[in-house]
């Protein structure tokens, strides 16, 4: 149960909730299962925000090199042609800096569901 004044079981929850999904990732990208892939990667976007939290806590900056939900997410879902979830991306982006690094994968979702228009 979680803690109400200090929240830390929640976010140790979630963090744990997040590898665990990012082990599915994997393992649904390795087995060839797209639409798991992007059933794992939607779960993990919304936990994206306590992670990069709880590593500026820890560490002192936020030092992640990968995160499937976004890479693999915009990717595919920009293929499938999902604005919806390629704009849930965005927003997620525009709320933290830190995800900066990663906006060369929404631009080349953009640009694939532009030429999807085409």
């Amino acid at each position: 149960m979680s803690n109400p004044e200090t929240n830390q079981t929640t976010a140790a929850s979630d963090i744990d909730r997040y590898y665990y999904y990012l082990n599915m990732i994997t393992e649904n990208v390795r087995n060839g299962y797209n639409e798991m892939v992007l059933k794992y990667c939607s779960l993990s976007l919304p936990l994206i925000p306590v992670l990069i939290e709880k590593n500026i806590e820890d560490f002192g900056e936020f030092d992640i090199t990968t995160l499937p939900a976004i890479e693999l997410g915009a990717k595919l879902w920009s293929y499938q042609g999902n604005l919806e979830k390629i704009k849930e991306i965005e927003t997620l982006m525009n709320s933290h800096l830190e995800l900066e690094p990663w906006r060369i994968h929404l631009d080349r979702a953009y640009e694939r569901l532009n030429a999807q228009e085409v």
